[in-house]
Order: C-alpha cells, then sequence, then structure tokens
C-alpha cells in the first residue's frame, strides 16, 4: 500500500504505532485477472471495430491501428512472455474461423481446448 495512505495514517494514529498494509496475495491475483479480462475486452473490441469498418465500408483501419496494437502486444510480451502472448494474439486476431466458427486451439501435447472468454484465456494462459 502506499506510504502516504490516509487510512493507513489515521489507523497508525488511532493504534500509537507504525503499521504496515499490504494486499494479500490472493487479491494481487483477481486485480491481475480483471485487468487482463478489461485489457483483452478492449482490444478484442478494438480488433473486431476494424473487420467491421472494413466489411461495411471498405475503410482499412490496419495502419491506423498498428502501433496500439503493437503497443499492447509488447506489453504481453513484457508480463507473459512470447509464447503466452502468441496464444493471446491468436485469441484475439484468429479465435473464428473463416465462416464464423470459434477455432480449437491444439498445444504440443495435441490437447485441444476451446477458449470462448477473456477470463477463459487468463486461465489457461495461467495454467502453462
Amino acid at each position: 500500500m502506499e506510504k502516504n495512505n490516509p487510512i493507513l495514517k489515521q489507523l497508525q494514529d488511532i493504534i500509537g504505532t507504525k503499521l504496515e498494509m499490504s494486499e494479500s496475495p490472493k487479491t494481487k491475483a483477481k486485480k491481475e485477472q480483471e485487468m487482463f479480462c478489461s485489457v483483452i475486452e478492449m482490444w478484442d473490441g478494438t480488433w473486431s471495430r476494424g473487420l467491421k469498418a472494413y466489411e461495411e465500408s471498405k475503410i482499412n483501419l490496419e495502419e491506423y491501428d498498428a502501433t496500439f496494437y503493437e503497443i499492447i502486444e509488447t506489453l504481453f510480451v513484457m508480463a507473459y512472455g512470447e509464447f503466452k502472448t502468441e496464444i493471446i494474439s491468436w485469441w484475439v486476431y484468429e479465435r473464428y474461423t473463416l465462416d464464423g466458427e470459434l477455432a480449437v486451439l491444439v498445444t504440443e501435447d495435441d490437447k485441444e481446448h476451446e477458449i470462448k472468454t477473456p477470463l477463459e484465456l487468463f486461465k489457461f494462459i495461467k495454467k502453462l
């Protein structure tokens, strides 16, 4: 927790001694999950918006959005590594087949994984 946290300061004043507050690992994990899912939803929404703009009016937003995607992918590489980021990118860009069906991810051990939601993606990535 922040050192200048007003709640912490008030508690210290009431108790009369120094206190240290920190997030539990469970809270940190929950925050990571929520942020991951939020970013994936925004990234996916932006990608879908670009596809829709092209399909409906032939406006290509690919170059316009390219830097945005590059930033996101780089941050995911920093947080999860290249291998996991490849899976995350696949989910955003390629999880649907040309006929609109949900594609199945096949891992090196020949197991098939149907990943429908950002939360399922997060859980899959964390298990790797």
